[in-house]
């Protein structure tokens, strides 16, 4: 779940819903709920009296929303997990085909009206992906997660293209259109590290942050804790513009 609000004082939601009669918007992108559970995008107008757009978002099993940014043109980039094989995706995507697992994340970007996706993705292995978190910079989104995939996609010259543990975070930047990544790349150790905070961009700089129980989570000289304080710790990231 998350909320994001644009340069005109427009709320702009994101959730999870069960509900057959979620309130829609006429010529949103989808009035029809699809499964057992749908993800939701919700815009409201800056007075929070009227609806601009409301849609649902899914396929015909499970989706969990997670994270909502929006751009400078008021559309739309939302991010969460999706278990079903027809989560809606747009021709030209990164990734178009579930690839099998427990779950997926999802990457989809709306058109300011909320009609119709500008992009849609899968992204994931073939093992549990889920989206955390998401950030627009320049015009390409960030997304930080948690992935249990050995495969999941990574980029040549990444910072890390190995995964490490059982689970590692994973922090994904996106071209403009969705086609591709300019880069990818698993972060952890070698236990548990969830990428289940968040993620902001400046400068086209990530920095993101979530909970490790690795001993050997990639730290930095001179930064201010270097090593696990407990069974678990709070990381703090940042990395340069290019994930390498």
């Amino acid at each position: 779940e998350g909320i994001a609000v644009d340069g005109s004082g427009r709320a702009y939601v994101m959730g999870t819903t069960s509900s057959t009669d979620y309130p829609k918007t006429s010529g949103a992108f989808d009035r029809i709920f699809n499964g057992d559970v749908d993800a939701f995008v919700t815009k409201l107008n800056a007075s929070g009296s009227a609806l601009d757009y409301s849609t649902y978002l899914g396929g015909t099993t499970t989706e969990f929303s997670a994270a909502i940014a929006v751009d400078g043109m008021s559309r739309a980039h939302v991010t969460g997990q999706t278990r079903s094989e027809n989560y809606p995706t747009t021709s030209g995507a990164f990734d178009r085909s579930f690839n099998g697992g427990i779950a997926d994340a999802f990457v989809t970007k709306l058109n300011a009206s909320g009609s119709a996706l500008e992009y849609s993705t899968y992204l994931g292995g073939t093992d549990f992906d889920q989206g955390h978190g998401i950030a627009v910079n320049g015009g390409r989104a960030y997304v930080m997660g948690t992935t249990s995939s050995t495969d999941f996609r990574t980029t040549q010259g990444a910072f890390d293209r190995t995964p490490n543990g059982d689970v590692d975070a994973f922090v994904t930047k996106f071209n403009a259109s969705g086609s591709g990544l300019e880069y990818s790349t698993y972060l952890g150790g070698t236990h548990s590290d969830e990428g289940g905070g968040d993620i902001a961009v400046l400068d086209g700089r990530a920095y993101v942050t979530g909970t490790t129980s690795s001993i050997d989570y990639p730290t930095t000289q001179g930064a201010f804790d270097t090593s696990l304080g407990g069974f678990q710790d709070a990381f703090v990231t940042k990395l340069n513009a290019s994930g390498s």
